[in-house]
């Protein structure tokens, strides 16, 4: 499937799709250990390492080349991250209650980040691969012939 997009519109769309999965995984993959390190120094310097994405600094021109729907889901997806980073800049909870707040984060950008590769897949004109897999299997299947 080839996409409508302009190359500029491409990169900042690939761009876009690398930082939300990146800044997902950092935050998931490290989740044990910035909460350990917050449970145990009550530092709060290694957060923003962890929050650090290119969604904030991207600019209303560069998003215009986003559908209207794309950017909706930029928005509720990035919004979770940043009152995950708010929550943990100004907690005074203790940390079980952090984990269990962070815990509930997490599932909800999880699934938001599945929709939101979903949006900017289609935009880049890329099919579902789980898709285009069955496909191609059921092109190339073929029944052995059985002896009797």
């Amino acid at each position: 499937m080839k996409s409508r997009n302009s190359e500029t519109a491409q990169r900042i769309l690939v761009l876009l799709k690398n930082d939300a999965n990146n800044l997902f995984d950092r935050i998931r993959s490290r989740k044990t250990e910035y909460l350990e390190i917050f449970a145990l120094r009550r530092t709060r310097e290694h957060f923003p390492t962890i929050f650090k994405n290119r969604y904030e600094g991207t600019s209303i021109d560069e998003l215009s080349h986003c559908s209207s729907d794309l950017i909706t889901v930029l928005d509720q997806y990035y919004t979770h991250s940043e009152e995950m980073s708010w929550y943990l800049y100004q907690t005074e909870d203790m940390p079980n209650t952090v984990e269990d707040f962070i815990d509930r984060k997490i599932r909800k950008m999880e699934k938001l980040l599945g929709t939101l590769n979903l949006y900017l897949d289609a935009e880049l004109g890329i099919q579902n691969e789980s898709l285009a897999m069955s496909e191609e299997g059921e092109e190339n299947s073929f029944e052995e012939p059985q002896e009797n």
